[in-house]
């Protein structure tokens, strides 16, 4: 994918010809692009080739843009590419594309294969994410397919099988219970995890009786909710109703499920060892604190006779991320703590045969791509075991690359900017989704080539801001950022300018396509975006713990001004700033701090760490760590970093942004924080969304993402001058 922003076209281009091509056309036929296309970019951007010279030469001054801005649904046009996985030997490679229904406003995932080069879609029904290979020409994936089950959703689940040579999707069986994560076994079984509900530990069993005796339970129970154990609820989960995972064997011959794993113990994690025999599990005994970290033991099954060892636990300064098993040896993912929660792991080896544990790598960088944007959909692999050798993301600065570990050591793989994010290897073959060029995702092969088009034509012809890196000077370190400038920037006028700030904190922002921010490039604003203290991919620089609110803030506001100086087309009377997550937390910290914005808007913030604490599905342990205290411990200190604090001070208008399901920064923060504003006299607008949690921004209805996004530009426009 060649640059979209001219001088860096221009610029590439002329080192190929310069490096390796006679003339424009010659390096016309190895380019994998419409020549069209890139032709009618260079001309309007007053580019010509010069023969004689073999260069691109500026000979006009450059036209008005005749691109159009991004518009506000414009991601409602767009793929999204996840699950890449090889088959066993690696002959074809299947991978989920999802796209948005703007009629039913829903998302529809299928399932794509990729073969002999060639990509077709395998499945039709609009409900496939998730898959597995049974073998090079089968596919196994869960589903709820048949009308019947509109009528009367059951517990249970369902298995359908699709050949890779042709023909329709089969129901292949059923479950009792809710299974996920099957993984075939040599001679026909599957290994899986299943939900065990406590009173109903049977349940897997499949006893008609005992299974009507849950639905009547159930049904009796739905107006209420019995609490036990904390949390008692997960984001985009909701309640759990104190149910727990366990490990269960699927029969291949009359798929009747077998506990493998004890009741009371909760699976976290499982791998399949290479002999195809021993199962390597991490679990923590169900208790009625859950801990957020801290309590995992790596435990060892053998299919063979159904014994169970431990293999190590954790413990202070040793905590298990996971695992992976290796030919001769099982990797261990595990940190030592040093900056709390949110430490990076290194590297361990256990032996097989002694089980003697050594350090393997240290390493201390972040595990997968962390590296924000608003257009994915799915998940995938992050590290992938071949032979000895570990494949794994990791996000380092502001992308997200491919790295490789073999024999202690660690090399990349890819170091091209951007985010990888999935990927899987098999011999010799790569294959990646990513996000490259500041466009939307496509698939990758191991030599960086693109092998699908899915959004080539979803923003051709559309302004894309370029990111320019902007970087400030902060004590010793730098603060690292973008500026994005609006469509048809002349450096002669003024533009509003928008601070956009990242959740996290532990997250970056990197030059990656990012869907609200190209909207208001779109609609004339300069948007600058940074990574201060506390963000990832720089080690202990996302260390923040008992500091929120203080260095971070003085590295956004040093950023602003450093923008503000190198663009003076910035207009500083007509400075905006949001965030969401933690970025809805500086907005919340920043409004009681600085008067310097026009008007602000928070989005599923924290503001009050003490309710924060009790009713967040991660606040017990977040808010003590991040914070080095409880509410009992030291008030004051959580009293000091929660923006409710100075919500007196506030003069700022603040529109608040929340989801009612919202259970990582539950509703409550943004209805204290916009009560206290209203109090106070302050103009305060809250938004709240129905049937939305977390992820509104990211993976919510899309009516519901337009309308929100809308929200924020509405009430900037309302206050610029």
């Amino acid at each position: 994918m060649l640059p979209r922003d001219p001088e860096m076209l221009v610029s590439f281009l002329n080192t190929r010809l310069r490096d390796r091509y006679s003339s424009f056309l010659q390096l016309l036929d190895d380019l994998d692009e419409d020549p069209e296309e890139l032709c009618s970019r260079l001309k309007e951007a007053g580019y010509a080739y010069d023969a004689p010279h073999n260069q691109f030469r500026k000979t006009v001054p450059a036209k008005k843009s005749a691109e159009k801005p991004v518009s506000a649904d414009e991601f409602c046009r767009l793929k999204f590419l996840s699950n890449i996985r090889f088959s066993p030997q690696g002959k074809s490679a299947c991978f989920t594309v999802s796209e948005i229904d703007r009629k039913k406003d829903e998302y529809r995932s299928f399932l794509y294969l990729l073969r002999n080069g060639k990509t077709e879609q395998l499945t039709a029904f609009g409900k496939e994410s998730s898959f597995i290979y049974l073998d090079e020409e089968t596919i196994l994936f869960p589903g709820k397919r048949e009308e019947q089950e509109k009528k009367e959703p059951d517990i249970g689940s369902r298995y359908y099988r699709i050949s890779l040579n042709g023909g329709e999707a089969r129901l292949a069986f059923e479950l009792p219970i809710p299974t996920f994560r099957p993984v075939p076994l040599p001679g026909g079984d599957l290994l899986l995890l299943g939900e065990t509900f406590p009173g109903f530990e049977d349940l897997f069993e499949g006893d008609p009786r005992r299974i009507a005796a849950w639905k009547k339970q159930a049904k009796e129970n739905k107006d209420y909710e019995e609490l036990t154990k904390v949390p008692w609820w997960w984001n985009a989960r909701g309640f759990t109703k104190s149910a727990y995972t366990s490990l269960f064997c699927c029969s291949g011959k009359n798929h009747a499920l077998r506990r493998l794993t004890p009741p009371g113990e909760n699976v976290l994690d499982y791998r399949l060892g290479k002999d195809g025999q021993t199962v390597y599990y991490l679990s923590a005994p169900v208790r009625p604190l859950l801990p957020i970290s801290g309590t995992g033991e790596l435990k060892q099954l053998s299919l063979t006779d159904g014994s169970i060892s431990l293999l190590a636990k954790s413990r202070d300064g040793f905590e298990i991320a996971g695992f992976e098993p290796a030919d001769s040896f099982l990797l261990i993912l595990a940190s030592d703590q040093k900056y709390g929660l949110n430490t990076d792991v290194d590297f361990y080896r256990l032996e097989y045969g002694s089980r003697a544990l050594s350090l393997y790598a240290r390493y201390g960088e972040s595990i997968g791509s962390s590296v924000g944007s608003d257009i994915r959909y799915g998940g995938g692999r992050s590290l992938v075991m071949q032979n000895d050798v570990c494949y794994f993301i990791s996000t380092r600065f502001d992308g997200a690359g491919l790295y490789k570990l073999q024999n202690g050591k660690i090399e990349p793989v890819t170091d091209r900017p951007g985010s990888v994010d999935c990927f899987d290897i098999c011999g010799g073959k790569l294959l990646m989704t990513a996000l490259f060029d500041m466009q939307a995702q496509e698939l990758y092969d191991e030599n960086g080539r693109r092998l699908t088009r899915f959004n080539r034509a979803a923003l051709r012809g559309k302004y894309i801001a370029q990111p320019r890196p902007l970087q400030v000077s902060r004590n010793g370190y730098q603060v690292h950022g973008f500026v994005l400038e609006p469509k048809d920037y002349d450096p002669s006028k003024k533009y509003p300018v928008i601070l956009d700030i990242h959740g996290g904190p532990k997250t970056v922002y990197g030059p990656v396509f990012y869907h609200e921010m190209q909207y208001w490039a779109g609609k004339g604003y300069f948007v600058i975006f940074c990574n201060p203290t506390g963000s990832d991919g720089r080690g202990a620089f996302m260390d923040i713990r008992g500091k929120y609110g203080t260095v971070d803030f003085d590295d956004l506001m040093a950023f602003t001004d450093a923008a503000l100086d190198a663009y003076p087309a910035m207009d500083r009377t007509n400075l905006f700033e949001t965030g969401g997550s933690y970025g809805g937390f500086m907005t919340n910290w920043i409004i009681g701090h600085t008067d310097r914005f026009k008007a602000c808007a928070s989005q599923r913030s924290i503001s009050n760490w003490f309710s924060m604490y009790g009713v967040s599905d991660i606040g017990v342990g977040f808010t003590e760590d991040q914070n080095f205290s409880t509410p009992w411990q030291d008030p004051e200190k959580l009293w000091f970093h929660s923006p409710l604090k100075y919500a007196d001070r506030v003069k700022t208008p603040t529109l608040f942004i929340h989801s009612f399901e919202d259970y990582r920064c539950p509703i409550d923060q943004g209805y204290q924080m916009f009560t206290a504003l209203i109090v106070h006299g302050v103009e305060a607008k809250l938004v709240a969304f129905k049937g939305e949690n977390h992820e509104l921004s990211r993976s919510g209805r899309p009516s519901h993402r337009i309308k929100r996004l809308s929200e924020i530009t509405q009430w900037f426009e309302k206050h610029r001058d």
